[in-house]
């Protein structure tokens, strides 16, 4: 970023995840709603992250028009006291869409794991709302009165101008942190499954893509110091880029093992419309396997699907047409039978015993 002007590469790079992350957050809730499975607790959180997010990029915008991404001098003065209070609005935001898209990925493995891995997650929950909360708050209390957070002329005194910034690399700092840890924690239960290793491979994978949104948080914790600059309107572009990846990058990921899914459903699909219409010589039915997934008192295996073959010979005894395809006097396929398995888990007073998923 060495140009004079860098608001256009702000808006295009901001809005590009934005829209991206928007997107993956729409097919994950329209394929959760295609499967008639209602939406639990963490949708409605990654919901309510990306809706900060692109608040805060909404700001963002209005930020550049008045001249944010330019040299300091080539704002105009009148300018600063918006800039800086549309600054602590998208600073709030991106901090909630940050917080709240971690969050949800987490309430997501509250339903995979049991109990001590149960608390340790609810740790995480509640130390990351609270120390990046924390952070928000700092951002509009460190002056006296608190219009002089935005308004440089303002008459008042702030803290000691190193306090915030330091607390700010700690609370982003920790929550890079806890996002490397909610991307592996799914290995250790995904791995104990009764599941073909390539199978638990491609699920923890997929599962794992946080690892990415942990990045961006390390970006954006290392742009922090950026914000001491005199320069501020110009230097603290990357902290804006980071901060939009971050939250953007952590929406995708959370919604791609839902989309897994989907594919896997939608290649299951496919084949049975092949097998029913392409007059094959042998039925098939479909075995799932994998991580359980939860929704109201039911638990069904819908992570993987395989087909494999099943034929009987309907000669062997007079009640054989119940267990085996139908065919006609040529021996082709009238009918085939697709069975699929449900597991049911009773409740006690720790919640469900089993594996829980997505």
């Amino acid at each position: 970023m060495n140009e004079e002007n860098r608001g256009p590469r702000i808006l295009i790079t901001t809005w590009t995840l934005v829209g991206l992350s928007g997107l993956f957050l729409a097919v994950r809730l329209a394929c959760k709603i295609w499967a008639k499975r209602r939406l639990w607790w963490d949708d409605y959180v990654l919901a309510l992250s990306w809706i900060m997010l692109a608040a805060s990029i909404g700001l963002v915008t209005t930020s550049v028009s008045l001249g944010s991404g330019q040299h300091v001098y080539m704002v105009p003065p009148q300018n600063f006291g918006t800039l800086g209070l549309i600054g602590n609005l998208t600073g709030t935001f991106s901090i909630l869409a940050a917080t709240w898209s971690k969050t949800s990925f987490a309430l997501t493995l509250l339903r995979l794991m049991q109990g001590k891995m149960r608390i340790f997650l609810w740790f995480i929950i509640v130390t990351i709302n609270v120390f990046m909360g924390l952070n928000a708050l700092f951002m509009w209390i460190r002056c006296t009165p608190v219009q002089k957070t935005w308004n440089p002329y303002a008459y008042g005194t702030c803290w000691d101008p190193l306090v915030y910034p330091n607390y700010g690399m700690f609370a982003a700092g920790y929550s890079a942190a806890m996002e490397f840890t909610l991307a592996l924690l799914p290995w250790k239960v995904i791995w104990n499954l009764q599941m073909k290793r390539k199978e638990k491979f491609g699920v923890a994978l997929a599962m794992s893509m946080g690892i990415f949104g942990g990045a961006t948080a390390v970006m954006k914790t290392l742009s922090i110091p950026l914000l001491a600059s005199a320069d501020f309107t110009y230097v603290s572009a990357p902290l804006v880029i980071w901060g939009a990846a971050e939250s953007g990058v952590t929406i995708m990921a959370a919604s791609i093992p839902v989309l897994r899914t989907l594919f896997r459903d939608l290649n299951t699909m496919s084949r049975k419309y092949y097998n029913n219409s392409g007059g094959s010589k042998t039925a098939t039915m479909t075995q799932r396997s994998g991580v359980v997934s939860r929704y109201g008192d039911q638990n069904t295996f819908a992570i993987s699907a395989r087909m494999s073959p099943y034929t009987e010979d309907v000669t062997k005894s007079s009640n054989s047409s119940d267990k085996s395809p139908v065919r006609d006097s040529y021996g082709q396929i009238m009918q085939s039978r697709e069975v699929r398995v449900t597991v049911e888990y009773r409740k006690d007073e720790d919640g469900i015993h089993g594996a829980k998923g997505l």
